[in-house]
């Protein structure tokens, strides 16, 4: 008898003791996952009753802080403590969320137009007319809410509400159409911003001033000033004013640590931009911590953030990270409606394979992918895709295939459209004329003049120098007799 009490109380012991290993580590993963502004906003209003429950949430921070030497957590504190905490946080985080905001504000508008709206829900949204704030985010949509209940309540001759609701609809009237007016100019700088980082046909400059006394502007909402910031970056980016883009991220970073400004899906924007502005300066731990912090918010943009990070670790020659990065995400791939996302996605993918010495692997993904969305590719960033898949090709020496694939599609003819834009080089061109000249198609004299020329139009754009020393590194083996010339040093 003594002997089953013993095995029972050991294994009573054992059963708790795995039950409690069990959810340290789901704790522990929840706490991993949270963001560093997540938990600065739970530092800066904790209220939290209790020594242990500090400890905990003070642990968290110091392993966010410190990734690469996180502590564990106590098994000695109560389960409960652990269970509490983290609902503590959810709950804490779901009342700061603007995007819950948001999806509250739609749902209104929906049964308000449908005429669905409960009496609870009408007067939930009367009460908060007294809680909200103009430089809430998602003011100008809540503003619009309450003017559509408005036009529901004077149809139905429903006076109960309709005094307060108009008196809150003119007291910010002014400001709703100043947020309007900024909106639409935001519009137009989004048009010059975006033709001149895809095409360098148009100047943003003249946006700056506007986008960043916008930013600044406190009694504007966060929606509008987020839209503002965002612009601003681009700005900077296609001036490769690195500094001052580093400069606004700071204060940016700054203004995201109010609360205002919360929901994991801008914090996830955010690092995605932050990794960027790092990757340009040079900075390349620095972008692969934020990259890493951006990909833990899967949404639309995901994919973007996924190659965003990829292109920092190639830089880092972490190749095998990036390849189990990019693998992860092949699933994210099949879903996404974005083919602008889907086709730069593969075209980093190919490189991916090849740097990992997967170069046959690439071949056949790249060209199943472009037999499959042809259309696609060249609605959407067909020079980033062909310019990897012919990468493929020149680096097992199928000349006859690069020479066959360009000419089917015309790529030489439709690269020439792209010459003298910021964002590209001839490199197609380049493959053609490299792969004429070694299937004897072309002598030296002629593939060596056409090159030079090539370089010397090139070297116009100050920011292509240290692309053309790329594009020339990679042809290199396959002509080494053409490039030996000096004409060739940039």
């Amino acid at each position: 008898m003594a002997c089953i009490v013993i095995y029972l109380s050991k294994y009573y012991l054992a059963q708790k003791t795995y039950s409690m290993r069990a959810q340290l580590e789901s704790f522990t993963n929840f706490a991993h996952a949270l963001y560093p502004h997540e938990i600065h906003y739970l530092l800066a209003d904790n209220h939290l009753q209790g020594e242990d429950s500090l400890r905990i949430l003070q642990l968290i921070h110091y392993n966010s802080q410190n990734p690469a030497n996180r502590l564990p957590f106590d098994p000695s504190i109560d389960k409960r403590k652990y269970s509490n905490l983290k609902k503590w946080i959810q709950q804490k985080l779901e009342r700061l969320d603007v995007d819950r905001f948001f999806a509250w504000i739609k749902d209104l508008e929906q049964k308000i137009m449908t005429d669905a709206i409960s009496a609870d829900e009408e007067k939930a949204l009367i009460q908060y007319l007294n809680k909200v704030n103009p430089n809430q985010y998602y003011f100008p949509q809540f503003y619009e809410l309450v003017q559509n209940f408005r036009d529901f309540l004077i149809i139905r001759i429903r006076m109960i509400y309709y005094t307060q609701v108009s008196n809150f609809l003119e007291k910010h009237q002014q400001l709703y159409k100043r947020i309007v007016a900024t909106n639409n100019k935001l519009n137009n700088a989004s048009f010059d911003i975006i033709q001149q980082y895809s095409s360098s046909t148009q100047e943003s400059e003249q946006w700056i001033k506007f986008l960043t006394k916008t930013f600044r502007n406190e009694h504007l909402d966060g929606y509008t000033r987020y839209r503002a910031v965002v612009r601003l970056l681009y700005v900077y980016y296609n001036y490769r004013r690195f500094d001052d883009m580093k400069a606004i991220t700071d204060e940016l970073d700054r203004v995201l640590k109010s609360p205002h400004f919360y929901s994991k899906r801008i914090l996830a924007n955010f690092y995605a931009n932050r990794a960027m502005m790092h990757q340009k300066r040079g900075e390349l731990e620095k972008a692969a911590e934020y990259g890493y912090l951006s990909v833990r918010q899967k949404n639309s943009d995901y994919l973007f953030y996924v190659n965003n990070l990829c292109g920092i670790l190639l830089k880092q020659q972490k190749y095998k990270d990036a390849l189990k990065l990019m693998q992860n995400a092949i699933i994210e791939l099949k879903k996404t409606n974005s083919f602008y996302n889907r086709v730069g996605f593969v075209s980093l993918y190919l490189r991916t394979l090849m740097l990992n010495g997967k170069v046959e692997q690439a071949e056949s993904y790249g060209e199943t992918f472009s037999h499959t969305y042809r259309k696609e590719i060249f609605e959407h960033r067909w020079h980033t895709f062909y310019t990897a898949y012919l990468q493929t090709l020149l680096a097992q020496h199928k000349y006859k295939k690069i020479l066959t694939t360009i000419r089917r599609s015309h790529l030489v003819d439709k690269e020439r459209e792209f010459l003298g834009k910021a964002r590209y080089l001839p490199t197609i061109q380049w493959y053609y004329w490299v792969s004429s000249y070694l299937e004897t198609e072309a002598n030296l004299p002629d593939t060596r003049e056409r090159l030079v020329q090539s370089i010397t139009e090139m070297k116009r754009n100050k920011h292509k120098e240290k692309k053309i020393r790329e594009l020339i590194g990679e042809v290199k083996p396959h002509i080494p007799d053409i490039i030996a010339n000096k004409e060739f040093s940039v």
